[in-house]
Formats: structure tokens, C-alpha cells, sequence
């Protein structure tokens, strides 16, 4: 089954080309636009830009958990790493109150309450609502370069930045954090001078970065769950 674009891809992309084609309309000199004004046109767009992506993540996990859900999957669909991980989560507290406290009875006994997390680990069990799109996205969803490599190992793509940038054959971390430096300058900082001709740099290098991940998150899918749930 050859790549498709995933729906939230998509939808990144078209609200790139809008953000784009406003920068650009900006800087016409017959839009009769102060160069203050162009200036705030175009750090919006890099700002709201980051925000896409972060929708385009959002996104997709909750159409990706939609799409098994839809089709009738079994935990053995779902990634490994992502149900050790809700496994993990569930857990978490329990274990640190007893590490804390060392009550073996309390913990035994919250264990025993908690007992139905378990089902994650059966592989046979269908997929009703044991795995969320907000367990995958978390408080990941900024695309720096940690979270990104957190939130993809959740689906067991390890050093997801890497693992592009050999396809690739690109410096895609360099080309993100370069990205994010001038959203995060706009945002807390005294905001930068942006013209539009920075806004096209930086937003063919996120749809490049934006495509490279989608490939890859298909790649897995298709190989550990199935082309049946990938959300195109």
C-alpha cells in the first residue's frame, strides 16, 4: 500500500499555504501596508505556524485512535511502546507512594483497585477505550526537538529526528530549532524582524519536516498495526 497523506497533513498544509499567501499579500507595495505592519503580518504567521504543527500532532493521534477504534482493533494493533506506557502511567503513583511510604498493604490494595489497567498488556482484547489519543500527545505536543523524540518513541519510532534526517539527507534539527528560536523571540521576547522571505524559508523547511514525519509515522503503522488504520 503506497504513502498517503495523513488528514491532519493535510489540513497543516493548507493552513500553511493561507498563512503564506497572507505574508505575501503583506508585502505587496501596492497593498499600501506600513512596513510595522508587514512586520506583524509575517511574525504572525511563523507564530500561528507553530501552532499548525502542533495541531497537525494533536491531530493526527486522535484521528489514528479514531481509525482503530473504528475498525475494530485489538491491543496487539497498538504499539508496544504505548501500552507499556499507559501501564506505566497507571501505575506510576501507586508505586511512588509506597517508595515513598513503604505501606505494602495501601499499595497492594490500590493495585488490586486499579487491577482492570492490566487489560492493555492482552493482546487479544478489543480496543474499546483503554488507550486515548491524550495518552500518546500528553504534554508533548510542542514540536521541539525533545518532545518530538519523546512523543515518536511512544509509537516506537526511536530518535525520530535522526531516523529523517537520513532519509532525508538533511539537518532537519538544525532547520527546527532555527524555526522555533524566532517563535519563541516573537513570543517572550523583543520580537524579531520577520520579512516574508523568512517566512517562505522557514515554512518550506517545516512542510519538509511535517512530510518526513508523517512518512515515518506511516512507516510504523503500517508495519506494527496495519495500512487499515492509517487516517488518510
Amino acid at each position: 500500500m503506497p504513502y498517503s497523506k495523513s488528514r491532519s497533513r493535510k489540513a497543516f498544509e493548507l493552513n500553511l499555504k493561507r498563512l503564506k499567501e497572507l505574508s505575501k499579500t503583506a508585502s505587496y507595495k501596492k497593498s499600501n501596508f506600513s512596513y510595522d505592519h508587514q512586520n506583524l503580518v509575517c511574525q504572525s504567521a511563523i507564530f500561528l505556524a507553530c501552532a499548525s504543527i502542533e495541531e497537525y500532532l494533536k491531530n493526527f493521534f486522535e484521528d489514528f485512535v479514531f481509525e482503530l477504534g473504528g475498525n475494530s482493533a485489538v491491543l496487539a494493533d497498538i504499539p508496544e511502546n504505548l501500552r507499556a506506557l499507559k501501564l506505566l502511567k497507571s501505575q506510576s503513583s501507586i508505586f511512588k507512594t509506597f517508595i515513598l511510604n513503604g505501606d505494602e498493604s495501601k499499595s497492594i490494595n490500590a493495585i488490586n483497585k486499579a487491577w482492570s489497567n492490566y487489560e492493555v498488556t492482552e493482546d487479544a482484547k478489543l480496543l474499546t477505550n483503554q488507550i486515548k489519543s491524550s495518552d500518546i500527545v500528553g504534554t508533548k505536543k510542542y514540536p521541539s526537538p525533545k518532545n518530538l523524540k519523546v512523543l515518536y518513541n511512544r509509537m516506537g519510532i526511536k530518535d525520530v529526528l535522526n531516523q529523517i534526517a537520513a532519509k532525508g539527507k538533511k539537518d532537519y534539527k538544525s532547520q527546527l530549532e532555527s524555526f522555533l528560536s524566532v517563535r519563541e523571540a516573537i513570543s517572550h521576547q523583543a520580537a524579531p524582524t520577520v520579512t516574508h522571505s523568512d517566512v517562505k524559508r522557514h515554512f518550506k523547511n517545516i512542510l519538509d519536516i511535517v512530510n518526513q514525519l508523517d512518512r515515518v509515522k506511516y512507516s510504523q503503522i503500517t508495519k506494527v498495526s496495519s495500512g487499515l488504520y492509517w487516517p488518510c
